[in-house]
């Protein structure tokens, strides 16, 4: 009787039946195989991930600042940017003339000075990592030009958190915090705040009594984690009157030429530095390349391991049923049955380690961002990993692919086993 019947409608599923009875025999074997390849999809996926909702993030975290261009004081331009994304603190600051001089060029659309300041906390019960949160970051700014640059921000509504609006210009005492602060410090609307800063020059702290009128709502960007003053307030509170710490600024028509004039105009005076965001994007891009590296090269040796595990399993498959396979041909299995039945057991295994290794990378996602910041600043906030239906599609297609090539040389080997000498040898 012939194994076989190529008009049979339902010789797929009688090889696939035949495949998964085959592969069940050695589960052991097949399970690691399938872990092989599944460590390598969850690498994969993990990389391209990361890649993707990197690169997703500083886009969010820089379309969130609100602005274009950013004039600063000379420095590190990495470091301004870790500032304005993630809020961190910078001690250089800009000469008082400087924002007259550049509110009036004529491709500005929009400008807001920002001061940037270090305040220590008091009265907050809030620990961290078994250690009491002392610091916070004091912005000071305009809030008609703030709010033109960021038209999406609004406060927080609820109980405890009605009326709340921004500070009087005129103000002294009057703070507004965001999300995340108003959390950490356990305030609402009409509480007390109290804020230590030490003026520039002099060695001990001044404690100020502040009135919380209003929290914003949560925006995702370092705003969440900082508590806003006015700006001349600020200014006189950190003993720097005149001084800014950033210029936040729109461009009427924003491009590379413009960008360019923009920056020769004010790259002559000798105290300031221009940083588009797109070059911004592309230092704090530059910044993890080499751990991005360093994760492809894994994945690739992955991938590689995962590769020859596979080509094992199948050979020794082929070599443990080679009086079997020898029996099917000699009842009439064509060459071409036994090459599609060894070739569908390998890209079966491959496919099962890609659907699984997708799951963990999934599943895992949480803790390879909280390991990857751990090791590294990634210069921005909100997540940094991001695995789509897309990216797990290309890993399972990469998989099966992996799969098609590595069953090759198995199934061509048994395929060309001649019948009697497969069965004397599997005898």
């Amino acid at each position: 009787m012939n194994i076989e019947t190529r008009n049979d409608p339902f010789v797929f599923r009688r090889y696939l039946a035949l495949a998964i009875k085959n592969l069940r025999r050695r589960i052991v074997r097949t399970g690691l195989t399938v872990a092989g390849v599944a460590l390598a999809v969850t690498v994969a996926v993990s990389l391209g991930g990361f890649m993707l909702g990197y690169r997703g993030a500083i886009d969010k975290s820089i379309d969130l600042l609100g602005f274009q261009v950013m004039i600063m004081a000379k420095g590190c331009p990495y470091e301004a940017a870790t500032m304005m994304l993630k809020g961190g603190t910078g001690l250089l600051y800009l000469p008082a003339d400087i924002y007259e001089k550049v509110k009036n060029d004529p491709e500005i659309a929009s400008i807001t000075p920002i001061f940037v300041g270090v305040a220590q906390k008091q009265g907050s019960g809030i620990r961290d990592a078994g250690e009491e949160k002392n610091f916070l970051i004091v912005s000071g700014i305009d809030v008609p030009s703030y709010q033109v640059m960021k038209p999406w921000i609004s406060f927080k509504k609820g109980p405890g958190y009605e009326n709340g609006r921004w500070f009087s210009p005129e103000s002294r005492n009057e703070v507004v915090l965001g999300f995340e602060a108003a959390e950490y410090e356990q305030r609402k609307v009409g509480d007390t705040f109290y804020a230590s800063i030490t003026p520039a020059g002099l060695p001990d702290p001044v404690q100020h009594e502040l009135k919380v009128v209003g929290v914003l709502d949560r925006t995702g960007t370092q705003d969440d984690g900082t508590v806003f003053l006015p700006l001349d307030v600020t200014r006189e509170y950190f003993g720097r009157p005149g001084q800014l710490t950033i210029l936040g600024i729109k461009l009427k028509e924003f491009n590379a030429f413009n960008m360019r004039q923009f920056e020769t105009r004010w790259l002559k005076l000798p105290e300031v530095q221009v940083v588009g965001l797109q070059q911004v994007k592309n230092t704090l891009v530059s910044l993890v390349a080499t751990a991005q590296t360093m994760i492809a090269a894994v994945a690739i040796i992955a991938i590689i391991v995962a590769f020859i595990g596979v080509i094992n399993t199948i050979l020794m498959s082929v070599y443990e049923r080679t009086s079997e396979i020898g029996i099917m041909k000699a009842l009439g299995a064509r060459r071409e049955s036994i090459f599609e039945l060894i070739w569908l057991e390998t890209v079966m295994i491959c496919f099962a380690g890609a659907v699984v290794g997708s799951v963990l990378a999934m599943i895992g996602s949480g803790l390879v961002e909280k390991a990857i910041k751990s090791v590294a600043d990634m210069g921005v906030s909100g997540s940094i990993v991001q695995i789509t239906p897309m990216v797990v599609g290309y890993a399972v297609l990469g998989a099966v692919i992996l799969g098609f090539f590595a069953g090759l040389y198995p199934a061509w080997r048994a395929s060309s086993m001649r019948p009697v000498e497969a069965i004397n040898r599997g005898n």
